[in-house]
């Protein structure tokens, strides 16, 4: 039989709230809208004598100036996965139980571990960064598992015999039998599950469905319960909500740096460096500010990430305040894929890679390039501009080692030769460009000028002359 691990995550959603530290003393509630109770809280509002199922009216009217959210399954949800991707590292077999819960496989995982508790730590030790309230409980079935997890037993054991002594001290209805089924089961006088398991499995089928008997089978390991494991993809996304709204996006800086340092934990597991990031500025009644942000020689730091987003964030007007924050790392690299000269020495703090990032987060893709080289004799067209060092792979097999003299300024357009100069190099001629209707018919020179200056002529086949660059 296979040794299970349930991990209930009682408060979910009051975890996800980001709260600052200045106001942590704030009540604050989760209201089912359902059945208008509370069902998650922080402790700030139990000392007002808030307590679990209580509904709203009372309080409200134990703490006036508690704050209220609603109760939102689906922002469980997606925090139990992202949940599941934290872990996904330490332990193979995950299986979700939205919207607050993780069943997992152990006996598969044993093999890596010296043993259970050595397994537990690891684990635990690695969920604690995520900082999220849990209870938890092993059992040799998934139902009993999810059982003793959801009534706090909180302790890891693989003793067979004492487990299952535990699970029939529950009583039936924390089970996951139909309320309908419990009901009737309680009018026969069985309320624990040690009064079900202990009756004769041919008299329960005959007087209770077979839901009934195929329970028992699961719960006791006896029958295979069928499980889907979870498989995460390989991205990083996370998301958090605020717990009050920001209208500067100055103040954004330390929930952004939560999410930053989560991304730094997440790729220093993986050895990957993030090349891209977006981010989600929800707005309160207005459609999201998405911002991508990049970082050439890829980046895993939450620090340098975070200057990087503050100087997109500069540049932006938001609409109206911010609720929410999403970010994901769009694109991973491999970390050896970053390589120095071991003999170059120190060449700065800043790399040419950072330093582009910095400059085209302060300023915007389109205002940042590179320059690249083309395979074309005419000097107006020999190099253009392109993306930051994509022109390295363009430029790999053209020699630029030539001994040919080339001026250090070369002018945008050709200006006709307005002085008097002297030739001081024999003829260069270039002729090119008829396989793009640009021409050209010259014929360079090396000049000076009366007041000294070094000048790169060119003579056109109507004689005309006009200086093309200036020499340092």
């Amino acid at each position: 039989m296979s040794l299970w691990l349930y991990l209930h995550f009682p408060t979910l959603q009051l975890c996800s709230i980001y709260q600052r530290a200045d106001n942590q003393a704030q009540p604050l509630i989760i209201l089912d809208k359902k059945s208008n109770e509370v069902v998650q809280l922080n402790q700030a509002a139990r000392a007002q004598g808030i307590t679990h199922g209580m509904g709203l009216g009372t309080a409200a009217s134990l703490c006036h100036s508690v704050s209220v959210k609603e109760y939102d399954e689906q922002i469980e949800a997606r925090l139990l996965k992202r949940i599941a991707h934290w872990l996904y590292s330490k332990t193979a077999d995950i299986s979700l139980y939205s919207p607050n819960g993780l069943l997992l496989l152990i006996s598969n995982m044993l093999a890596l571990y010296q043993d259970l508790t050595e397994y537990w730590q690891a684990l635990s030790h690695h969920l604690d960064i995520l900082g999220v309230d849990y209870d938890y409980a092993c059992a040799y079935s998934p139902y009993g598992a999810r059982l003793l997890a959801r009534q706090k037993l909180n302790q890891i054991s693989d003793d067979k015999a004492w487990l299952f002594e535990q699970i029939k001290q529950q009583v039936l209805q924390h089970g996951d039998l139909n309320t309908k089924v419990v009901s009737r089961l309680q009018k026969v006088g069985v309320t624990h599950f040690a009064d079900l398991l202990g009756l004769p499995l041919t008299e329960l089928s005959k007087r209770f469905d077979v839901e009934v008997v195929n329970y028992i089978g699961r719960i006791t390991g006896q029958l295979q319960h069928p499980i889907n494991f979870y498989i995460p993809p390989e991205r990083f996304e996370d998301y958090l909500e605020l717990y009050f709204e920001i209208a500067n996006q100055q103040y954004l800086a330390k929930p952004l740096l939560k999410q930053l340092q989560l991304l730094e934990k997440y790729l220093r597991l993986k050895d990957k460096l993030a090349t891209e990031l977006v981010l989600h500025l929800h707005q309160r009644d207005c459609d999201d500010v998405v911002l991508t942000i990049s970082a050439l020689q890829g980046e895993y730091r939450a620090d340098k990430w975070l200057a990087l987003i503050e100087l997109n964030l500069a540049s932006q007007t938001l609409a109206a305040p911010i609720i929410g924050l999403t970010l994901k790392a769009k694109r991973l690299v491999d970390k050896n894929n970053q390589c120095r000269d071991f003999f170059l020495g120190a060449q700065g703090q800043v790399s040419e890679q950072e330093l582009t990032a910095t400059l085209i987060a302060k300023l915007g893709q389109d205002r940042v390039k590179g320059l690249s080289l083309k395979q074309d004799p005419r000097p107006e067209v020999a190099n253009a501009l392109c993306q930051p060092f994509s022109s390295f792979s363009n430029t790999q097999h053209i020699d630029i080692s030539s001994k040919k003299l080339r001026p250090t300024l070369l002018l945008p357009k050709p200006l006709p030769l307005q002085e008097s100069v002297k030739v001081m190099s024999p003829p260069e001629r270039i002729v090119a460009g008829w396989w793009d209707d640009y021409q050209v018919v010259r014929d360079y020179f090396i000049a000076r000028s009366d007041d000294g200056r070094w000048l790169w002529l060119f003579r056109d086949h109507n004689q005309q002359w006009f200086v093309h660059g200036l020499f340092s």
